[in-house]
Formats: structure tokens, sequence, C-alpha cells
């Protein structure tokens, strides 16, 4: 079996990782199908001047990480309440 050269390719969308392999295209006419990432649908491309790409996934992306909540309202407030006392000179319970 011949070693086929491969080239690391990451999807623009979401990040999958993708072996990208280029296969010369046969004599005569080929169809030009739409290809699209396994993991988001978004496109990619399929050709390649005379050569036909081929994507072997090879890692998905990882979700993205969840973002810490905001306290609740109620303690901004309370926040900016004190510190704007705080600014005007006013004792601060607590302080």
């Amino acid at each position: 079996m011949s070693n086929i050269p491969t080239t690391r390719f990451d999807c623009s969308n979401c990040g999958a990782k993708y072996e990208l392999v280029r296969v010369e295209a046969p004599a005569g006419p080929t169809t030009d199908r739409e290809i699209t990432c396994i993991s988001c649908g978004g496109p990619l491309r399929g050709r390649e001047g005379k050569f036909l790409l081929k994507y072997f996934l090879i890692e998905r992306p990882r979700p993205p990480r969840p973002r810490p909540r905001a306290p609740p309202r109620e303690h901004c407030r309370a926040i900016v309440t004190e510190s704007a006392q705080i600014a005007l000179g006013f004792s601060v319970s607590g302080a």
C-alpha cells in the first residue's frame, strides 16, 4: 500500500479536526457534491484544482466552557450604592 500524504485541517466554523487527503480526480467528468462538516454542518471544499478532497474526522470540537453566572441584581445595586456612599463621604455600616 502506498503512503498517501495527508494534511491537518480545522473546520473554520467549529474547530473540528480533520485529516485531509487529496486524490487526483479521475479522467472524464465528475460530479461536485456539497461536503459539510460532520460536527456543525458548515461547508467544506470538495475540490482543489484537479484534486478531490476527502476529510476524515479525527477530533470533534470541545463544547464551550460555561460562563460564570453574574451575581443577582440586588447584590450589584448594594455594591454600587455602598461605593457611591463611600465616594460621597458617608459612613457605611460594617466598614
